[in-house]
């Protein structure tokens, strides 16, 4: 529902425009000039010499398009509704994407050289006969073309003028020529334009009047003042007492404290410094208050003004200057400090948008005031000092039931919700889901609610974006669209390209790389950054800014955030979400559709991403002059079976994604796309075999289960070697190579090239060492030596290797930060210069027959082993720690060798092993978690070689035969705060554990013996946690002396049947008692019982017989 405020607001946010630039177009026809032969005829001559001033004339315009665009963005901001000049923005973007469109097929030749002299340099290197040579030669054309005896459909694809090459001069003479044309088109308009501008401007200051006032947009400005309205806070009770705290606190190191309350547009930072500042706990705490509004136009005269007027205005006399008689700086921040001069001060600068604030705290700091209390509000930590985020207070979403509350007070308003529907309450809790927590975005859509409380104007409600509200929307959207208008250019383009994206899970890597292929990412130029680094740091700053949710692995956004995406990319995106005969606007440029038929699209010829779903006949519909600029193009189809014959002509494609499809081949033709960045298919039955010539590659997925990595099974018979790896230089991220047992020597896995590639992280090499011929150990040991990865590799694993040899390049690996040795039982050792890899930080090692780990290295003087190392695993193996001194003896701790021995490991996990020897418990005085799981071995050890293991935090005994505790070796667990004992079968008693000083959580799990406690308290304790112990009978006396626990539960203990006499703890917050003894369950459901009486003051009771 389209309304006017709508439009009205849409036409407010022009959309964004990249900054225009003909540098890259400069080089690239530099490039071809200089590489092209002498011409052979006049005519070549003629056309040489016209590109020759072309390119003259490009260079001339190169500082006119700059100058261009910055006038057409200043007029914009100064007159957003002149047509004139949204006009020209547009025609502006149309000359971009022209531009883009020329470098992208200029592109496009480059790479085919590049990968026809990489082909020839492998034939003139590989072949040592003619008959090598005549089939090398074969290779030298990039893909395979369609032959005379192609289908009829075939030829046409390849005849049809949006498939045509940039192959003669011509077409380069007339692109270039069009460009030119255009630039100076806009340019005399937009003289024109400014010339009208000035005139305006001049009729204005002549007092005559605003020739363009009937244009203005009245913008609704945001003014805050300390006054409010709000009588209650909801869900911001911790925060409220946070400030309190703060602004009663002493100061520490200075007279001026600030803290920050950062959250997005809308969450509630003005209303939360507004409740502060009028509360009553701080009316007398301060001699003065002022509250000023900074905004996105920092006004330092004024703020200093409005500041000394707070002061000034009731008290007149105390003025040595006159409020508002003076224009002088310096004098007001004098008069500034002589009123300061032992006060107590509250200063609140809500709504910051740059760190220029900053420039308010001399004056401030100068003062010889008793104590300045400042809140500042912002949405971006970047405006903050380092110093000011410690007392930061991150403001984010109203959670459950306070924002649950929050929405009925807006919905019903003086109206009881209890008398309404719950058919009612339940759309107003999916409504809720979609307001992030928002208050903002509650009273908005409270206020559109209540206005008819009825099922039917609710569910129409639901059923709509909120930013196609009626005015409503204008309320959101704008508290969001503040935010978004101060992104820098770039960052704006990539967020409002998020809006055709659906709600599909995608790595940052992969929206990243569709920046890169729409042109949002620039080259760094002399930097060393790649593009993709570049898009990593735009990623982040969306993410720091919140316009992406803070998820590490995936990128997610709200549906407020999606939302403002389609809102800003209004016109360049189309969602087509029904079967409609509706034309696609030649402005779009962006294009999803789920539905059978897409409608008309001859309208546009600038499509630069497809996203289709359960399309019916792809391929004739791919054949459509409407897609030949395609970047991105996104097919899920369970229905197609067969490749579509259009994709391989896409030569402007940078990232392809065929998923949920029965597409079992792949045709030859793929391997022209060279300006591939991302590829993403099901898995194909064989490989083309020319697919090494994808050199433009950094995403590559050939399957589904693991979408977040590239699982290369190496199969000969279907073209899976690995060397069709060898030219994918650009390849990110993470690879496996399976089946290693299929190859038979160096030569053939040192093709891939692995040593090349430099944007890998991580690297699993996998062997089925249950396929019969891996006791070929020798040639294991040979393939692994040459699968050498690029010394920038952070992750090694290797699994069912059989050789007895680690290879000679692991040492040079000195970034790698984690290794996984799995199944590998033939290793007889870890050499010692592992051990001075200084980035490893995990070292994990599985199903291992006999390992040893040297820990001597030839120069032990000064040396630490293992020195970042912080998590070591072992599991079903035995090792030994070979040249590690192992006295346990309390004058050990402090021996300068051993503190160099693993010196800051944390977590260390020992399960099902057969032995650890010589392993020297004692030094570990770092470590904070420690697993030991089903290790009999280990069992003569315990609980002594826990001892004074001073940082541990959590603590876990699996399997091990352990009756009780010694006090004072739990003495020595300082930090303990967590113990969990499981399938602990001898354990009789927790005796010991009250010397434990700072345990919040014990777990007791699967002890068939465990029925008696220790007789003193345990008063620390948050939480008890006892399953499956048959002799269990009951609680110890004293556990109402636990004022600090809030959760017990007691489960499957059979012979459970009595609470306490003396009760339980009133902080109990959760009980839980499941599978117990039924009559005990059943007296503490029974209402006035000793049993029920005893525990009806606990929140959350749940019970299970």
């Amino acid at each position: 529902m389209a309304s006017a405020t709508l439009s009205a607001l849409a036409g407010s946010l022009l959309s964004p425009l990249r900054e225009v630039s003909l540098e890259k177009l400069i080089g690239y026809l530099w490039d071809y000039l200089s590489s092209s032969p002498s011409p052979s005829s006049p005519d070549e001559a003629e056309k040489q010499q016209q590109l020759e001033h072309l390119l003259e004339a490009l260079k001339g315009a190169k500082e006119n398009v700059k100058s261009i665009q910055r006038d057409i963005i200043r007029l914009f901001k100064e007159h957003k509704q002149n047509e004139t000049v949204v006009s020209l923005h547009n025609k502006l973007k149309d000359v971009d994407y022209d531009i883009q469109d020329l470098e992208s097929e200029m592109k496009y030749m480059e790479l085919e050289r590049k990968v026809q002299e990489i082909n020839k340099a492998e034939v003139e290197e590989a072949d040592t006969s003619t008959t090598q040579s005549i089939r090398g030669l074969k290779r030298l054309i990039p893909f395979r073309r369609p032959t005379s005896s192609t289908s009829e459909k075939k030829r046409r694809l390849l005849t049809s003028s949006q498939f045509s090459s940039l192959s003669t001069d011509d077409e380069i003479v007339r692109k270039v020529t069009s460009i030119t044309k255009q630039i100076n088109c806009i340019e005399l308009k937009l003289a024109a334009q400014i010339k009208l501008e000035e005139w305006f401007d001049r009729i204005k200051l002549n007092g005559v009047y605003d020739p363009r006032e009937q244009h203005h947009f009245n913008q609704n400005k945001r003014v805050t003042t300390s006054s409010t309205n709000e009588r209650k806070i909801y869900g911001r009770k911790d925060e409220i007492q946070r400030l309190i705290e703060f602004l009663k606190g002493p100061n520490v190191n200075d007279i001026v404290s600030v803290t920050p309350i950062v959250g997005m547009g809308g969450i509630g930072k003005t209303t939360l410094a507004q409740f502060v500042f009028n509360h009553i706990e701080i009316e007398d705490h301060f001699d003065n208050k002022a509250w000023i509004w900074v905004s996105d136009h920092f006004d330092r005269f004024r703020i200093i003004k409005q500041i000394v007027d707070s002061f000034c205005i009731g008290n007149a006399i105390s003025s040595t200057v006159p409020c508002g008689n003076t224009n002088s700086l310096d004098l007001l921040e004098r008069e500034l400090r002589r009123h300061l001069r032992g006060k107590k001060f509250l200063l609140v600068l809500d709504d910051i948008w740059s760190d220029e604030w900053q420039l308010l705290l001399t004056p401030l700091q100068s003062a010889q005031a008793q104590a300045i209390k400042i809140i500042v509000t912002c949405r971006e930590r970047m405006v903050l000092r380092n110093k000011d985020k410690e007392n930061q207070i991150n403001l984010g979403g109203i959670d459950g039931g306070e924002f649950w509350s929050l929405f009925l007070s807006c919905a019903f308003g003086g109206n009881n919700p209890i008398n309404y529907s719950q058919k009612l309450h339940d759309i107003g809790k999916h409504i809720v889901k979609k307001l992030m927590g928002s208050p903002l975005a509650a009273k908005t859509v409270g206020k559109l609610l209540g206005r008819c409380l009825t099922e039917e104007h609710w569910n129409d409600v639901l059923e709509n974006d909120l930013w196609k509200l009626k005015t409503d929307a204008h309320d959101i959207m704008p508290a969001l669209a503040l935010s978004y208008y101060h992104l820098p250019l770039h960052l704006q383009l990539c967020f409002a390209f998020c809006s055709v994206l659906p709600s599909h899970v995608y790595e940052p890597d992969e929206v990243i790389c569709m920046w890169i292929a729409n042109g949002y990412v620039p080259e760094s130029g002399r930097s060393s950054k790649t593009m993709n680094d570049i898009g990593k740091e735009y990623y982040h700053e969306l993410q720091e800014m919140g316009f992406f949710n803070a998820n590490p692995i995936f990128v997610t956004m709200h549906d407020l955030m999606h939302d403002l995406a389609g809102l800003v990319s209004h016109g360049e995106t189309c969602i087509y979400e029904s079967e409609s005969d509706k034309q696609i606007s030649e402005n779009v440029r962006h294009l999803r559709a789920k539905n059978r038929y897409l409608g008309l699209v001859h309208g546009t010829n600038n499509l630069r991403t497809l996203i289709l779903y359960g399309t019916n006949g792809i391929p004739t519909f791919l054949n459509h002059g409407a897609f030949n600029k395609i970047r991105v193009l996104m097919i899920y189809d369970n229905i197609m079976e067969e490749f579509p014959d259009a994709i391989p002509h896409l030569k402007h494609l940078q990232y392809l994604t065929l998923w949920e499809n029965k597409i079992k081949s792949i045709p030859d033709s793929l391997c022209g796309l060279y300006q591939l960045r991302a590829l993403k298919l099901m898995p194909p039955q064989t490989l083309p075999s020319q697919f090494h010539s994808l050199i433009n590659l950094e995403i590559l997925r050939l399957t589904m289960e693991y979408p977040e990595e590239l699982e290369y099974h190496v199969n000969k018979e279907r073209g899976f070697t690995v060397a069709q790896l060898r030219n994918m230089n650009q390849l990110r991220g993470d690879l496996s190579i399976l089946g290693l047992e299929n190859i038979d020597n160096k030569e053939e896995v040192m093709k891939a090239k692995l040593k090349l590639k430099r944007h890998l992280k991580r690297l699993r090499l996998c062997w089925n060492n249950t396929v019969h011929g891996c006791e070929h150990n020798d040639i294991q040991e040979e393939v692994l030596e040459g699968l050498e990865p690029h010394p920038n590799l952070e992750v090694l694993e290797i699994k069912g290797y059989m050789g007895f040899k680690i290879p000679s390049w692991l040492m040079k690996l000195q970034k790698l930060k984690r290794i996984c040795l799995s199944n590998c039982r033939n290793l007889p050792c870890l050499p010692a210069a592992v051990g001075l890899l200084h980035s490893l930080e995990e070292l994990r090692l599985f199903d291992i027959e006999n390992l040893a780990i040297e820990c001597k290295p030839c120069d032990y003087s000064e040396t630490e082993i293992f020195p970042s190392l912080q998590l070591l695993s072992l599991k079903n193996i035995t090792v030994s720690f070979t040249g590690m001194p192992i006295s346990s003896s309390s004058s050990s701790l402090t021996a300068p060798r051993q503190r160099k021995l693993f010196p800051r490991l944390q977590n260390l996990t020992v399960e099902k092993c057969n032995g650890v020897n010589e392993f020297p418990w004692p030094i570990y005085s770092t470590l904070k978690k420690l697993n030991i799981r089903n290790s009999p071995n280990l069992d003569d050890l315990l609980p002594e070689c826990l001892h004074s293991l001073s940082s541990l935090t959590r603590l876990e005994l699996r399997g091990a035969k352990i009756k009780t505790f010694a006090a004072e070796v739990m003495a020595t667990l300082l930090a303990l705060e967590e113990l969990m004992l499981v399938d602990c079968n001898e354990l009789l008693s927790v005796e010991g554990l009250q010397a434990l000083p700072s345990l919040r959580l014990l777990f007791i799990s699967q002890c068939p013996k465990f029925k008696s406690w220790c007789m003193e308290e345990m008063a620390k304790l948050h939480e008890i946690c006892l399953t499956s112990c048959e002799d269990l009978e009951s609680l110890p006396p004293w556990l109402h002396r636990l004022l600090l626990l809030k959760r017990l539960s007691i489960t499957h203990c059979s012979k459970f049947r009595s609470l306490p006499e003396d009760g339980l703890p009133s902080s109990l917050v959760i009980l839980n008692i499941i599978e117990c003894d039924r009559g005990l369950i059943e007296r503490c459901q029974q209402e006035r019982s000793p049993e029920w009486l005893m525990i009806q003051h606990i929140p959350e009771q749940n019970y299970l017989s």
